[in-house]
């Protein structure tokens, strides 16, 4: 009798919520320019990823859920003058200018050393989601620019919750950063939702 070899096919099943799949979180972008592996420090991982796109780009919720923390347009700023008044520079009431001011210095270590560490997210928010299988998990959409739906609010996939931007971005161009955690640890975007490029 000839043997039967039996082949394992792997096949990633990425999670939905309200039988539907997570969509990317910019239309039409799916480019990714710092991956969840890559290297920040000795030690660190990125544990996002990152995108550029031009401030002001629509941002989609990539499921159904609720916001479940909202990091405002005022908290920033008001924090962001406090770190320019620690640096001895004029305090300024609009992001573009104040970043002008903060690059001017050339003192970026400085302005991380003395943030509180929501700032370095710039403005952002956390969704929280359930899987059809009853896991719960966050998206997280930082830097951006406006963010359109209040703490508490239900918003539904392909919703689009805000503008991105640069906020908290000193050196490097503008860009979404994405974070996916669960049970309060940094998970892969890219096994969550299918169509990530690097």
């Amino acid at each position: 009798m000839r043997p039967i070899l039996l082949a394992a096919i792997v096949v990633l099943a990425y999670p939905t919520v309200n039988n539907q799949e997570l969509i990317l979180p910019l239309k039409d972008n799916s480019k990714i320019q710092a991956g969840y592996h890559q290297k920040r420090g000795k030690r660190r991982i990125h544990g996002a990823i990152d995108q550029n796109t031009p401030i002001g780009t629509p941002v989609r919720a990539v499921a159904d859920g609720k916001v479940l923390s909202v990091y405002s347009n005022y908290r920033y700023m008001r924090e962001t003058m406090r770190i320019m008044r620690r640096l001895k520079l004029k305090p300024s009431y609009s992001w573009p200018s104040a970043k002008r001011r903060l690059k001017r210095c050339h003192c970026t270590r400085r302005i991380r050393r003395y943030s509180r560490s929501p700032w370095i997210s710039g403005i952002y928010l956390t969704i929280e989601h359930k899987t059809d299988r009853g896991k719960v998990f966050r998206s997280q959409y930082m830097h951006m620019s406006k963010i359109f739906v209040p703490h508490g609010k239900k918003v539904k996939q392909g919703d689009i919750i805000g503008l991105s931007g640069d906020t908290a971005i000193i050196d490097n161009p503008p860009h979404l950063h994405f974070q996916i955690r669960y049970k309060g640890i940094k998970r892969n975007p890219k096994k969550y939702i299918k169509g990530f490029k690097n």
